[in-house]
């Protein structure tokens, strides 16, 4: 009978599920929209996965459950709730291995290298690597209003800060105090901080690019902005390596790193500052196959294959 490894991506928006039998072939790959889950039960999650994990195999053709099922939750943020969450879907399918792990750490497995780190950097911005107990550390993640420096949000919140200081400084010419107030529409750059409450996250932390734009225009503001986003991200590494995690390379995912070589680039600089043997690659492949990764890793370490080599 053909074995099947299932992999599991659940994100703040979307659920990604892929199924591969032994020789790596997908069976089948699919989202839905993640629907309820910020504040819901751990039970109402697990039975949520589970409605989906059953969904995939019977559109696989399964004749059997995956032999392992690796999951990557949004939310599942300490070990004590990877524990827990374990153990719900491990009632859900008692003849699969299973583990859940933070969503984050889906970035970091999907490296060929034993000791990556993942780093999103997309609305929002977060760190995970193995510690030395094995357990998944994270660094950041807070959310907009206190932290996601390097995602998009934390740019935007810290762009308008920018242009404020440099506004009770008497100046208000630089490109990105222009550019922002032109994008938000506001009246005055000192109508700027109310806009962040007036529509969601997802919607105003898009003008990001305003201030890589303005970075390319020559903007002093804008350049600082960058230059502080890429070392609060470094920063997010040295926090996982001071707490144990040993760490070769950083795989980066999200938007904003991905589309804007700027903050790669001062990023990557950062990183060899911090430790000269330290790489930063861009994750080739979707985070649902540090999913499968992780279920065949379950099973037999020597089955996880390569799913990743940056670019």
């Amino acid at each position: 009978m053909t074995q099947s490894w299932l992999g599991m991506d659940v994100g703040g928006s979307k659920i990604h599920i892929r199924i591969e039998d032994s020789a790596g072939q997908a069976r089948m790959d699919a989202q839905w929209p993640t629907g309820r889950w910020g504040g819901e039960s751990y039970a109402f999650k697990a039975a949520r996965m589970a409605e989906l994990i059953a969904l995939a195999a019977g559109q696989a053709g399964l004749a059997a459950p995956p032999r392992a099922i690796g999951i990557g939750a949004h939310g599942c943020d300490t070990p004590d709730e990877c524990t827990r969450m374990t153990a719900l879907m491990a009632g859900h399918f008692p003849d699969s291995a299973c583990q859940v792990v933070n969503d984050a750490a889906l970035v970091a497995l999907c490296a060929s290298q034993p000791h990556a780190a993942g780093l999103i950097a997309g609305t929002g911005s977060v760190a995970a690597a193995l510690g030395p107990e094995d357990h998944w550390l994270l660094a950041g993640g807070w959310g907009w209003l206190v932290g996601d420096e390097g995602g998009a949000s934390g740019l935007v919140r810290e762009g308008i800060r920018a242009v404020l200081t440099d506004w009770d400084r008497g100046r208000s010419d630089d490109p990105l105090a222009i550019a922002l107030t032109r994008a938000f529409g506001a009246d005055h750059l000192l109508d700027l901080p109310s806009q962040l409450l007036r529509q969601p996250v997802s919607v105003w932390s898009r003008h990001a690019s305003v201030i890589f734009e303005c970075l390319q225009a020559g903007s002093p503001l804008a350049a600082g902005v960058v230059d502080a986003a890429a070392e609060s991200l470094a920063e997010l590494i040295a926090r996982l390596c001071r707490r144990g995690a040993r760490i070769d390379c950083v795989v980066a995912a999200g938007g904003v790193i991905r589309h804007q070589p700027p903050l790669f680039d001062r990023l990557a600089a950062r990183l060899r500052k911090h430790d000269p043997r330290l790489s930063l690659l861009l994750l080739a492949c979707p985070p649902v196959m540090g999913g499968v990764a992780l279920a065949r890793r379950l099973v037999a370490p020597s089955l996880v294959r390569s799913v990743s080599r940056g670019a």
